[in-house]
């Protein structure tokens, strides 16, 4: 039988409908991951947002050193705009309107929400079922600050990568893992009155056994090769320190294999040469120095892993690249100082380039959002939406709708 034209375009339609549906279904269906990549100190906006630097000539930024990537996004071309084409594809800029120019406000204000922790109710939000909800690597975020566990979601310490490896690791099935949850159970039994008698001082120590004991109750992941991991990094199998940005990025890749929901990764800054410099970079009034510690300390692994985890299957990865605030240029080579917000960065599979961060530098080369940017709360709600939670968070309705 011969269809008419008319059959055929309707077939096609068809087809087209039903393709899409089963590409949402597959979104739908996919494990989400939200990953927090934080340079502890500022993040200028040069890197996200740098056309509103290009009309003042401020950090060096002009017509020939940015790149346009269309629906708004002009990124610094030596560092963020050198990635490869298919991951900026997947990438937006978020204005994030949060008024602080100070670090211990900028800092309390990226991790904690009502004094909740940001990570926590995240991964809260994102209702997993892995052993292990929420990890961080070094330093606890917010340097230190105490992260108290959210319904029952705890943020687990990953100091060394061997016993995470051990714990998702084939060889490690058998019998063994439930005899060796009940030594752990029974232990924490006997300390129980102790940790309940200094609870803050014992908290990590609570936490960490308990996500243990639950991850030796369930048989390890299928298909996490360790080996396979490090070598893409260029990494030694051996190395599980976990001490440098590339093993702990490598590390976030391993524990989202492994179904984690949020992984924290905060950089205190790179090493050029001789010299450590943080991301505090008053008297960067070039941007020179910004520039050369994110093309060498953050780019050659942060590369391979969006590369990694944009292509994972079953899994929608999402990260976050910020920090305390963009910086405010000056009219003088050394002039580098805070801004009062922040043009952060995020990478996803369901992100649709575009930028609410683009800002006015002003007549005084301050930092300015677009009025009505929403704060830290429009942010978050954006991350549990294109990461896909499965309800409404506390943070009400998307605001970057356009970016989703």
């Amino acid at each position: 039988m011969r269809l008419s034209r008319r059959q055929l375009l309707w077939s096609g339609a068809g087809s087209l409908a039903v393709s899409a549906t089963a590409r949402a279904d597959v979104t739908a269906t996919e494990k989400p991951t939200i990953v927090l990549v934080y340079l502890d100190g500022g993040y200028n906006a040069f890197f996200s947002a740098a056309d509103g630097y290009v009309s003042k000539n401020l950090y060096g930024c002009a017509a020939s050193n940015v790149r346009d990537l269309g629906n708004g996004v002009v990124v610094d071309a030596s560092t963020i705009g050198s990635l490869p084409d298919p991951v900026l594809q997947k990438m937006a800029t978020v204005g994030v309107n949060h008024r602080a120019s100070g670090h211990d406000f900028a800092l309390q204000y990226a991790w904690f929400d009502k004094g909740q922790s940001v990570p926590l109710l995240l991964a809260n939000a994102l209702q997993g079922t892995a052993p292990f909800r929420c990890v961080h690597f070094g330093q606890a975020p917010a340097r230190g600050a105490p992260h108290r566990a959210v319904n029952g979601v705890a943020m687990t310490a990953v100091p060394d990568l061997s016993a995470a490896i051990a714990l998702v690791s084939n060889e490690t099935a058998g019998a063994g893992r439930p005899q060796l949850a009940r030594a752990l159970e029974a232990s924490l039994a006997y300390g129980a009155a102790r940790s309940q008698h200094s609870p803050n001082a014992l908290k990590k120590t609570w936490e960490g056994t308990h996500s243990l004991i639950n991850a030796l109750k369930q048989p390890p992941p299928p298909g996490i090769d360790w080996n396979e991991i490090a070598t893409a990094y260029g990494l030694a199998p051996t190395d599980t320190s976990a001490s440098s940005f590339t093993s702990q990025l490598a590390g976030a890749e391993l524990m989202i294999k492994a179904g984690v929901d949020v992984v924290c990764v905060s950089s205190p800054g790179v090493k050029l040469g001789a010299d450590f410099h943080n991301w505090d970079t008053h008297g960067d009034g070039t941007g020179n120095v910004s520039r050369e510690m994110m093309r060498s300390g953050i780019l050659p692994s942060l590369r391979i892993f969006l590369e990694r985890t944009l292509a994972m299957q079953g899994r929608n990865v999402v990260t976050l690249l910020w920090g305390d605030f963009a910086r405010i240029g000056g009219n003088t080579a050394t002039a580098s100082e805070h801004g009062s917000g922040t043009s952060a960065t995020v990478f996803g599979k369901r992100v649709r380039q575009g930028s609410t961060g683009r800002f006015d530098a002003g007549a005084n080369a301050g930092y300015r959002l677009p009025m009505g940017t929403p704060g830290y709360a429009g942010l978050w709600s954006y991350l549990t939406a294109v990461a896909g939670a499965p309800s409404t968070t506390m943070w009400g309705a998307n605001p970057h709708t356009s970016l989703l």
